[in-house]
């Protein structure tokens, strides 16, 4: 199939940014953190639970969002 003149006129003129300069287990962290401080303004919605892999800088950096452990961490294991 024959590709779309107009997306190829868009990736040339396409120039991405970095919105991030640090680690990718601090983005990570970053991340979550906006997340759910963002749920509160955009949705009035708190988490309960933080669905992770292992990783603590993410959950440590979220579980005192709405409160003193306010956030509960789960960890999914055997995940691929």
């Amino acid at each position: 199939m024959p590709r779309a003149i107009e997306s190829e006129t868009f990736t040339a003129d396409h120039l991405c940014h970095s919105n991030f300069q640090g680690s990718a287990s601090k983005m990570k962290a970053v991340r979550a953190t906006r997340m759910l401080e963002r749920s509160i303004v955009k949705r009035s919605l708190k988490y309960a639970h933080y669905y992770d892999d292992g990783n603590s800088k993410g959950f440590i950096s979220v579980k005192d969002t709405y409160g003193d452990d306010s956030v509960t961490k789960y960890e999914c294991v055997g995940h691929v």
